[in-house]
């Protein structure tokens, strides 16, 4: 059945109303008619199984006939902080850990951050990215849609850190302590919120990694390879879904 996202306010008196790029795809590549079934889902964790009435320039209006929770949310909630990268790399990390279950996505400014951004090309960033995740969300089948925010700075991330249970921040210079050992006490401790932090391109200057770890933040390695920071950003994000049993269901 094809699956469609939709604003909340779309949803009113048992009818559901598909506009803007959605309407379309529905009209052009699908070319779906009154009668067909299709899949609504409002970004909230609510889906709706609707049957479409009327299809015009305007809209596409449909009956819901069911409504239920949907079942592929994980249990934890994975908030990654992001050095900000150049190109399509953030692209890529949006798309592909909303489809491995994280729950929100912030950019950060660091020291080393190739990319500048003032506060007009960061707020179009972040629409386009937010873009990308609600794709990403009706691609894979998921309930929500994760938030993407607006490029912060570095000392803003530290302050918004302090709201999760467990941070963990990925340092290619950290050897003492790995991340499998890390998560494991994660999991002992049932923790069910946590942060992760990936630096950019050229990595956190020695003085952020000190104001993370006296901020009483983990710290860990992930093996003697140098990874980019787009392969480290996925692969953590998939390692901690799978080591907190979010891949068993």
């Amino acid at each position: 059945m094809h699956r469609f996202i939709v604003d909340p306010g779309n949803i009113q008196n048992g009818q559901v109303r598909i506009e803007g790029d959605d309407l379309k795809h529905l009209k052009k590549v699908l070319r779906l008619v009154p009668g067909d079934s299709i899949n609504v889902f409002d970004g909230s964790g609510r889906e709706y199984e609707a049957r479409l009435l009327s299809v015009d320039k305007t809209c596409a209006l449909a009956e819901i006939t069911a409504v239920f929770q949907a079942e592929t949310e994980p249990g934890i909630r994975l908030t990654l902080y992001q050095g900000l990268l150049k190109g399509e790399k953030m692209d890529l990390i949006v798309q592909k850990g909303v489809e491995l279950g994280i729950s929100r996505i912030v950019p950060m400014i660091t020291e080393r951050t190739v990319v500048q951004l003032d506060d007009d090309k960061g707020g179009k960033k972040a629409l386009r990215w937010s873009k990308i995740a609600r794709e990403a969300s009706k691609q894979c089948r998921r309930a929500m849609v994760p938030h993407v925010s607006e490029p912060v700075a570095f000392d803003d991330a530290l302050s918004q850190l302090k709201r999760h249970e467990a941070v963990l921040l990925l340092y290619e210079n950290e050897s003492k302590k790995c991340l499998k050992e890390t998560l494991k006490c994660y999991t002992i401790n049932k923790i069910k919120d946590i942060a992760v932090i990936v630096g950019p391109e050229g990595g956190f200057a020695p003085h952020e990694i000190e104001k993370y770890a006296n901020s009483g933040f983990d710290v860990a390695g992930m093996g003697g390879r140098i990874l980019r920071a787009e392969t480290a950003a996925i692969s953590v994000i998939a390692i901690i879904m799978y080591e907190m049993g979010e891949l068993d269901r």
